[in-house]
């Protein structure tokens, strides 16, 4: 079949492939055939799970965007932490020099704590019925063992106090 001009339409290509640039780029394309099939592979692979791999994009964007509104209630405690870095870490210091955490004084607070509990002291109290109602049940107390072992410690513990100041 031959057109107006009487080419045929064959003539055209035929003709094209006479061009040194044309024929190099055919014999590009052919040397690269089967990777050129792959990527026409993958594109149509990636074009026929579109909506899949959109659906689980959108699934994970709304993920992410749930854990970040989770977590926004940490954003006023993270800034104020933030400000207040330099002022902690000054205490901090100050606290390791002051001499707190030496093992004695952590072993003698340990050795504290459950007498100097509330509840404790509250369970005591209430459980002995005890009270002072004068000078005479104040000195009774006194005779009591576990009453002169905490009456030592405190005395000692004015003292240390005292050479201190």
């Amino acid at each position: 079949m031959t057109d107006l001009m009487g080419t045929a339409p064959a003539d055209a290509p035929r003709a094209r492939l006479g061009d040194p640039q044309v024929a190099g780029a055919l014999n590009t394309l052919l040397d690269n055939a089967d990777v050129l099939a792959l990527a026409a592979l993958s594109i149509d692979g990636l074009l026929r799970r579109g909506d899949t791999i959109t659906a689980n994009l959108n699934d994970g964007l709304k993920d992410f965007r749930s854990i970040a509104e989770s977590a926004a209630f940490l954003m006023e405690p993270t800034r104020r932490l933030a400000e207040e870095a330099p002022d902690i870490a000054d205490a901090a210091e100050a606290l390791l020099d002051s001499g707190m955490f030496n093992r004695e004084v952590v072993t003698l607070l340990g050795r504290l704590a459950p007498a100097l509990a509330v509840v404790n002291g509250t369970e005591a109290a209430n459980r002995n019925r005890t009270s002072m109602s004068g000078i005479i049940p104040l000195f009774r107390a006194l005779t009591d063992p576990d009453v002169g072992r905490g009456d030592g410690l405190m005395i000692e513990i004015v003292r240390a106090l005292g050479r201190t100041f």
